[in-house]
């Protein structure tokens, strides 16, 4: 959901001049974006929840969609965009729900995490560095600083996993290094929800591996692999109408567990009811649980999904089941 805020602000900067707010606020008409001159006004869109429909063509969506047409960028930019003004702006309040802060204002005293950080001399920063190394999450080959330590606040000794997009931190998550429950804190807001992001991958491949958590991600992008993660394995109608707007290979990979077949049912659902093409299938490799745990283990990743990724269509699942008695 997009803060109605960004919706009214958004729609009185752009077309301000071509349409109008009802009475109440409510709703905003406006001339269809898809036919010329269209001056009986066929666009109608709700500034609560920001879906419109254009009652001239029939078509219709979220408000995501809407900005991604309104400025000709693939929806996952303007997914991103409306996140950054979400966290910019996490002091706005709409009755009668009061919006908490930005998740990113309450990361407090994040002390970087290199490869380099095996010699510090603080004991709660060798131990994350020593949790990344063992699971080979480091870039051998660069020196940035991709993770970070919380020494401070809700997420105080946490190994900080930040989502980033065009240099800025837009999401993360936080881990525990040790018993501490729950193992993943994501920060939530009022509109910015754990299933409505994807771990950064790049859109200009030619294929994505969809995993259930960042680690797993970045484990095959280590790789070289194009990956993301649904923070978790039941992908949401977000997540999916992000996915569609990719125009390469799709491919599941979600953990060798129930939870994980689960997951691989919801998105051929959700596939179905969003048009989108049949997707792939390559899960982790026998008997490793994820990816992660395979990446620890040295096998080439690269080689196992070239080989073992096969379109998820009534030959692979009848196979599969055949294969499970």
């Amino acid at each position: 959901m997009v803060p109605p805020k960004y919706i009214t602000d958004y729609l009185s900067k752009f077309f301000g001049n071509k349409g109008k707010f009802s009475s109440n606020g409510q709703e905003f008409v406006m001339p269809s974006l898809f036919i010329p001159d269209d001056w009986k006004c066929h666009l109608s869109i709700n500034t609560e929840t920001g879906l419109w429909q254009d009652f001239k063509t029939g078509r219709s969506g979220n408000f995501i969609h809407f900005v991604s047409i309104v400025e000709n960028i693939p929806y996952h930019k303007a997914q991103a965009k409306i996140l950054f003004y979400e966290f910019e702006h996490g002091s706005y309040t709409a009755p009668p729900v009061e919006i908490p802060e930005s998740p990113l204002e309450k990361l407090e005293g994040l002390l970087p995490i290199s490869i380099h950080s095996y010699s510090d001399s603080n004991p709660d920063i060798v131990r994350a560095w020593k949790f990344l190394y063992e699971r080979k999450l480091f870039d051998m080959n660069e020196e940035e600083e991709l993770f970070y330590l919380a020494t401070q606040g809700k997420y105080k000794n946490r190994l900080i996993i930040p989502f980033i997009y065009d240099n800025e931190m837009f999401y993360f998550q936080a881990r525990s290094l040790g018993c501490e429950t729950p193992k993943y804190l994501n920060p939530v807001g009022a509109f910015v929800k754990p299933s409505h992001i994807l771990y950064p991958f790049s859109y200009e491949d030619e294929y994505v591996i969809i995993c259930e958590g960042p680690l797993d991600a970045i484990s095959l992008q280590r790789q070289g692999i194009n990956a993301t993660a649904t923070m978790g394995s039941s992908i949401s109608e977000v997540q999916a109408q992000t996915l569609a707007e990719f125009e390469g290979k799709v491919i599941i990979g979600y953990d060798n567990d129930e939870a994980g077949a689960r997951g691989i049912e919801k998105f051929d659902t959700l596939r179905k009811l969003k048009r989108m093409e049949e997707f792939s299938i390559c899960t982790p490799p026998h008997p490793y649980k994820d990816w992660n745990e395979a990446h620890q283990k040295g096998l080439d990743l690269k080689e196992w999904t070239q080989n073992n990724t096969h379109k998820y269509d009534y030959e692979y699942i009848t196979y599969s089941m055949l294969s499970s008695l």
